[in-house]
């Protein structure tokens, strides 16, 4: 005589994707309550922020032509692009993107591309050498 299980005989085959996709929603909430808590932060504090952000662009492009060190300046240039760019993805798309399992291949490109375009923003302003 057979022992039956309350749970059925396909239930270890169903209960990883269960968990798969339980994992994956949790995540997805997990962003949407990180992402709202960021946008209400920044949208009390907007002026402050705005003016951080210029101050310190200002500051890394002052000393960057002053010493002719770029390194900084690249550095902030690089850092408002790319988490620029991440800022605009969310607000046209919702913070579930972050989520998505492809998305880290669209971050490896977006890495890629900040990375090139400081390159060439700080060579056809004469700031950095082509080697």
């Amino acid at each position: 005589m057979g022992t039956t299980t309350p749970f059925g005989p396909d239930f270890v085959k169903q209960l990883i994707p269960q968990l798969l996709q339980m994992f994956g929603e949790a995540t997805a909430h997990v962003y949407h309550i990180i992402w709202n808590a960021f946008i209400t932060l920044l949208l009390q504090h907007v002026i402050f922020v705005f003016c951080m952000l210029v101050l310190v662009l200002v500051a890394a492009t002052v000393r960057a032509v002053t010493t002719g060190r770029w390194g900084w300046l690249g550095s902030v240039l690089y850092n408002y692009l790319y988490f620029g760019t991440l800022f605009v993805i969310g607000l046209i798309w919702g913070p579930e993107i972050f989520a998505n399992d492809y998305f880290e291949i669209a971050l490896v490109i977006l890495y890629i591309v900040c990375f090139s375009l400081v390159g060439v923003i700080l060579t056809k302003t004469g700031l950095r050498r082509p080697f």
